[in-house]
């Protein structure tokens, strides 16, 4: 039983890949459009042959009703007529034409047979008077061939009727040779259409077996680096390759960022996960009085919060930097939102006697979202005020600029202040999630502001940069959109 059943299983995998069934399906259309073009031309073939054959005996019947009535008398004419066709029985200048005089009433007076063959056609239809009073054509058969004899009735004049009959085996023999040929290209056209078919038909759609290729070794390796090679054609599967490599792309972004994110709460957690657990375990002591106890809880609560804001962080870092943060993208002041934050911080600010100046009081329009760019315009603020020198003015200059590729224009917005700065080794490491350079000792915070804001930044399709100069100043810069589009 189950060797019967173990033959379909390939015979199914083969009738189900695409190329086999578009080239299946494209030789159904070759056939049926074969066999139509053969049936009409086949048909205006034999047409043409009849015709062409039939006009031939009418201009023979034509040239024996003349030569017949240009005599003086019918015996005269009869005489002529029966010279004329015994002549073309010795000396054929044409087709092979069998001919009978007979009477109206189906007497026959004359009768010539070319070919001996020719006695095997059973005459009897026309001796028997069925045809003989009727102007047409008719065709009489025999049996053990397909070939028959077409004949022509027509008056000669008085009582007389002439029926001439020619064979239908030439036109035979035509139609014959022309559907051997027909088949035989037909053949050898299906066998090359269909390797040609499989061929182009496997290449074209290469693209897609590459794709289940890609998503099955991605299932059962787990690997999101492999991609599909493009096809460069410009076409819908060029288009579906691009888009699945896009698809993976965010894909390997979103769990990169996923398992980054993971793995950096895991190693952050674990110092305010201790703290929690000591000032647990020292309130719970037997000698604990409440005022201990009140501190303790002081302790969690402050602990907790800093917990808290640092999973917040991670996950805005985390859906930033994969393409799934929510933006409410319209059209942003950048200056009146760096004036509104500056109210805010200016407090902090106040406490190392520094303050925040707006340089700027023109409107510089963005595409962005506020709170977003609140955020990150406050972790800029916050960053200035920590590693600024006390006493010290941060500079906030909010200006129109142009891209230097492309000359589109774009918001910028610059913070800067006074300070120890930034080494040179560490300008591209302040960007990093947790990161804090020998300048940040001792100074409280999280290490994940900076990542926050590059990856808010980008997020808005913008670029944020630095540049300083330890020991005097360093500058933060975001450029921003000013054109409005869904981010």
């Amino acid at each position: 039983m189950f060797s019967r059943a173990e033959p379909e299983a390939p015979r199914r995998r083969t009738l189900a890949r695409i190329d086999v069934r578009l080239t299946l399906w494209f030789s159904m259309v070759f056939l049926l459009t074969s066999l139509l073009l053969f049936s009409l031309t086949f048909m205006n073939l034999y047409r043409s042959l009849r015709d062409q054959d039939r006009q031939d005996l009418q201009g023979r019947a034509l040239g024996y009703i003349l030569r017949f009535r240009s005599a003086t008398s019918a015996t005269v004419g009869l005489s002529l007529l029966v010279d004329e066709i015994s002549r073309e029985l010795v000396e054929p200048s044409g087709q092979p034409i069998l001919a009978r005089i007979a009477t109206s009433a189906n007497e026959t007076v004359f009768m010539a047979i070319p070919l001996p063959d020719w006695h095997d056609f059973d005459l009897r239809p026309l001796t028997m008077g069925r045809h003989a009073s009727t102007d047409g054509f008719v065709t009489i058969g025999r049996d053990g061939s397909s070939d028959e004899l077409e004949f022509l009735t027509v008056k000669l004049g008085g009582d007389l009727v002439l029926q001439i009959g020619a064979s239908t085996a030439n036109r035979l023999r035509i139609t014959m040779a022309f559907q051997r040929s027909f088949l035989l290209t037909f053949v050898v056209m299906l066998g090359i259409s269909t390797v040609g078919g499989l061929f182009f038909a496997g290449r074209t759609l290469r693209p897609i077996g590459s794709l289940s290729g890609t998503i099955k070794s991605i299932v059962r390796t787990g690997e999101l680096t492999r991609r599909i090679p493009s096809p460069q054609t410009n076409d819908d599967l060029d288009d579906l390759t691009g888009s699945f490599n896009e698809m993976l792309d965010r894909i390997e972004r979103l769990v990169t960022g996923l398992r980054d994110a993971l793995d950096s709460v895991a190693h952050d957690l674990r110092t305010p996960m201790t703290r929690l657990r000591n000032t647990a375990e020292r309130a719970l002591s037997a000698d604990s009085e409440a005022r201990d106890l009140r501190e303790a809880l002081s302790d969690v609560m402050e602990e907790s919060e800093g917990i808290i804001a640092m999973l917040n962080a991670m996950m805005d870092i985390s859906e930033a930097e994969s393409g799934a943060m929510n933006l409410t993208v319209d059209q942003v002041d950048l200056t009146s939102v760096a004036a509104s934050v500056a109210d805010v911080y200016a407090i902090i600010a106040d406490e190392k006697s520094m303050r925040i100046e707006i340089t700027s009081d023109t409107e510089v329009l963005v595409a962005g979202d506020t709170p977003r760019l609140r955020q990150v315009i406050g972790n800029l603020y916050d960053n200035a005020i920590k590693y600024g020198r006390p006493g010290s003015t941060i500079t906030v200059t909010a200006r129109v600029e142009h891209d230097g590729l492309s000359g589109d224009p774009i918001g910028a917005l610059l913070v800067t202040n006074s300070g120890e700065g930034i080494a040179a080794e560490d300008v591209d490491r302040i960007w990093s999630r947790l990161y804090r350079g020998a300048e940040g000792a001792g100074v409280s915070g999280l290490g994940l502001g900076l990542a926050l804001v590059r990856a808010i930044v980008h997020a808005h399709r913008g670029d944020v940069s630095v540049s300083s100069i330890p020991g005097e100043t360093t500058t933060f810069r975001i450029a921003l959109p000013q054109i409005v589009s869904k981010l």
